[in-house]
C-alpha cells in the first residue's frame, strides 16, 4: 500500500508509475500527470479534454501537445527536434502520434510509455463520444503501459485482468466538506445561496448551455457572468441568445463574479486561482434530451470527487444542488447486467439464423432485425464487442437511480470516502396545481385544450418549475407537446386538435430517414396496387417534404427498397401490388 502524508505528492513516494497497473489515486491533484511529465521516458499521456493539455504546455513547454489542430507534420517535426519526448494528446489525435512514429522509423509500442490518464471517462464518456476508446486496441499493445484516476471505474474488458490495481491512500483526513441540497426549484435556491455567498467569487458546474442560460437570465447575471464550454456551445449561446462572455479556453482573466463550467471542464484540468472560490454543484433529472439519462446528474464517486479537485488551491465552500424525479425506474446492477446479456443471446441467435439462411429474402430480413437490434450500440463497426459501452450503460443507470429519492443521494454521499456531507431540503413547485387540471379533465379532447393553454402560459426561457411541469406533461401525452413545440396553439387549433394531422405534422418535422418512412407507410399500405405515375409523383413529394435528396432518380422500381412488392399491368397502365413492408 501506498500512503501519502499530508502536503506530499506522488514524486515524493514514487519514482515512476509501474506497468500494466491501474492507478486508483483517490486524491485529485497528488500529481500523476506531473509524475509521468518529469519521469526519465519517452511518455505518450492520452487526456479527455483539450483544457489540460493547453494547462499542461504552458508548464511543461517540452511537451507536445496533440489535439484538433495539430496535424501530423507538426508531431513529425517535434520528434524529430528532440531526444526525449513527452507527448499529450487527446483519444481522437492519437491517431496523428502513432502515424508521426511510423513516418519517423519509431516503433511507438517499443520506444513509449503510454499513459491514459482519467481512465473513468472511458466509461463515462463513451455514449455520446465513441472515439474516446479509439486507442484501447494500441493501448494493450504497448510493452509499458498503465491507467491512472483518482475515481476509477471497474472495467468488464477481459483484456484488464492481468492488470493490477493500486491505491494510493493518505494518513490525514482529506476529506472535503460539502452542503448537500435537495428542492423542488434549482432556480430559487440557486438564488438564496448566491444571497448568502457574495463574499467571494462563485465557480458553478451545470452541464447544461440552455440550463446556464436560464439561470442566468432569470437570476439576472448576464452582465456578471462568464461560461465555459466547448466550442459549439459557445456558438449556441452568441448566435440564440445573444451571450458574448463564453469560451472554450480557461482563463482566469475572462472570470466574474459567476462562472459557469460545463462537463468539459470537469476532469484533468487545474484551476489555479489566487483566492478560495465558492463552488455550486448543480443535477437536474428532468434537464434530458432524446429519452436519455439527464447529462447534468453528477455521479458523487467521479463527477464531483473530480470537480473538487480542479481547484488546486483549494475553495472556500462545497454545495450540490439537485432535483429528484420519483418516475426513474430503478434497475440493480445485476438486472441490466441480465438485460444486456439478454440482449446479446438474442442478437447472436439471430446472428445464427443469417449465417444460416436459405434464400436472400432471409437473409434480409434477419440482416435488418440485426442492423436494427438494441444491442448493436454495444458493438463497435467492425461488430466486435465494446464492453466500454456496457460499463457505460450499467454505471449512467446506477447514477440515474440515486436521483430517484432524496435519501439514496444521500445515503450515497455517507458512503463516500472523500465527502464530509450535511444536508438541507428545499421544497414545493407551484406548477404542482397546474398539473392537477390536467390530470383530471373530462376527455382526451378536454385535457388537450387545457395542456395546450397552460403550455402557451410558460415564457421562454423556461424556469426550473417550467421545465418540470412540460417533463411531467410530456410523460402524459407527448403527441400534443411535440405539436406544441412546432404550432403553437393557433396551429393547433386550425387543426381542430386532429390526432391524425398532428401526427403527421410531428412525423414531418422530425425529417430524419425514419420519418420518411413513416410518411411512406402513412401513403402506401400493404394489399394494395399502385401505379407506377403515382408512385413517382408521392414519393418525390414525401421527399421533397423532408428535403430528402436520393443518390439516384426516383423510379417506381424505389417502392421495393420498403416493401416487398410483385408488378401488374392492367391495359396501359402499369404499377405495383405492395405484398409486405421490408422495413
Amino acid at each position: 500500500m501506498v500512503t501519502l502524508k499530508e502536503g506530499q505528492y506522488l514524486s515524493n513516494i514514487m519514482t515512476e508509475i509501474p506497468s500494466n497497473c491501474i492507478l486508483s489515486k483517490r486524491i485529485p491533484g497528488c500529481g500523476a500527470t506531473t509524475l509521468e511529465l518529469t519521469t526519465d521516458r519517452n511518455s505518450i499521456i492520452i487526456v479527455p479534454n483539450v483544457p489540460v493539455i493547453q494547462s499542461k504546455v504552458k508548464k511543461f513547454p517540452n511537451m507536445k501537445g496533440v489535439f484538433e489542430d495539430v496535424k501530423v507534420g507538426d508531431v513529425v517535426n517535434y520528434l524529430k527536434e528532440n531526444n526525449k519526448y513527452k507527448i499529450m494528446t487527446t483519444p481522437e489525435s492519437f491517431p496523428k502520434v502513432k502515424k508521426a512514429c511510423e513516418l519517423c522509423g519509431l516503433n511507438i509500442y517499443t520506444n513509449f510509455f503510454l499513459l491514459g490518464d482519467e481512465c473513468h471517462q472511458l466509461v463515462k464518456d463513451v455514449d455520446y463520444r465513441g472515439d474516446i476508446v479509439l486507442p484501447m486496441d494500441d493501448f494493450f499493445m504497448f510493452e509499458r503501459k498503465a491507467l491512472v484516476s483518482a475515481t476509477p471505474i471497474g472495467f468488464s474488458d477481459p483484456r484488464f485482468k492481468e492488470f493490477e490495481t493500486r491505491e494510493i491512500h493518505a494518513s490525514y483526513d482529506y476529506r472535503q466538506k460539502i452542503q448537500v441540497v435537495h428542492t423542488y426549484s434549482i432556480a430559487k435556491t440557486v438564488r438564496e445561496y448566491l444571497e448568502s455567498h457574495k463574499d467571494n467569487k462563485v465557480c458553478i458546474f451545470f452541464n447544461s448551455v440552455d440550463g446556464i442560460y436560464s439561470l442566468m437570465n432569470q437570476l439576472d447575471m448576464l452582465n456578471d457572468a462568464t461560461v465555459y464550454c466547448a466550442p459549439k456551445s459557445r456558438f449556441k449561446l452568441k448566435s440564440e441568445h445573444g451571450f458574448t462572455n463564453a469560451y472554450d479556453v480557461w482563463s482566469a482573466d475572462t472570470m466574474k463574479q459567476y462562472n459557469f463550467f460545463t462537463g468539459r471542464f470537469y476532469t484533468a484540468f487545474d484551476l489555479e486561482l489566487d483566492y478560495k472560490p465558492d463552488l455550486l454543484m448543480i443535477a437536474d433529472p428532468y434537464i434530458s434530451s432524446n429519452d436519455l439519462v439527464s447529462y447534468t446528474l453528477l455521479d458523487v464517486d467521479t463527477d464531483c470527487i473530480q470537480i473538487c479537485g480542479r481547484f488546486r488551491y483549494g475553495i472556500s465552500s462545497a454545495t450540490h444542488i439537485y432535483r429528484t424525479d420519483s418516475n426513474i425506474i430503478a434497475k440493480t446492477r445485476e438486472e441490466l447486467e441480465k438485460e444486456i446479456y439478454g440482449l446479446e443471446t438474442a442478437y447472436n441467435t439471430i446472428q445464427a439464423a443469417y449465417d444460416c439462411a436459405s434464400n436472400k429474402y432471409l437473409r434480409y430480413g434477419f440482416g435488418d432485425l440485426l442492423a436494427t437490434s438494441t444491442y448493436r450500440k454495444y458493438l463497435y463497426p467492425d461488430l466486435t464487442k465494446n464492453y466500454f459501452r456496457i460499463d457505460n450503460a450499467i454505471n449512467e443507470k446506477l447514477v440515474e437511480n440515486r436521483y430517484k429519492f432524496q435519501g439514496q443521494l444521500e445515503a450515497w454521499y455517507e458512503e463516500c470516502h472523500y465527502f464530509n456531507p450535511t444536508f438541507d431540503y428545499k421544497p414545493y413547485n407551484p406548477f404542482d396545481e397546474k398539473l392537477k387540471i390536467v390530470k383530471t379533465a373530462r376527455s382526451k379532447k378536454d385535457r388537450r385544450r387545457q395542456t395546450v393553454q397552460l403550455l402557451d402560459e410558460c415564457k421562454k426561457p423556461y424556469s426550473e418549475y417550467e421545465y418540470d411541469f412540460i417533463s411531467k406533461i410530456r410523460k402524459i401525452d407527448p403527441l400534443i407537446v411535440d405539436a406544441y413545440d412546432i404550432l403553437g396553439k393557433k396551429g393547433i387549433e386550425d387543426l381542430r386538435y386532429s390526432e391524425k394531422k398532428m401526427k403527421e405534422v410531428v412525423i414531418k418535422a422530425e425529417r430524419t430517414g425514419i420519418n420518411a418512412l413513416k410518411l411512406i407507410k402513412n401513403s402506401f399500405k400493404v394489399g394494395r396496387r399502385y401505379t407506377n405515375t403515382f408512385i413517382v409523383k408521392e414519393l418525390t413529394r414525401i421527399f421533397g417534404e423532408l428535403k430528402i435528396h436520393p443518390e439516384k432518380a426516383i423510379r417506381p422500381i424505389m417502392i421495393k427498397d420498403y416493401f416487398l412488392a410483385e408488378s401488374w399491368h392492367a391495359n396501359k397502365t402499369r404499377g405495383y401490388r405492395l405484398i409486405s413492408e421490408r422495413l
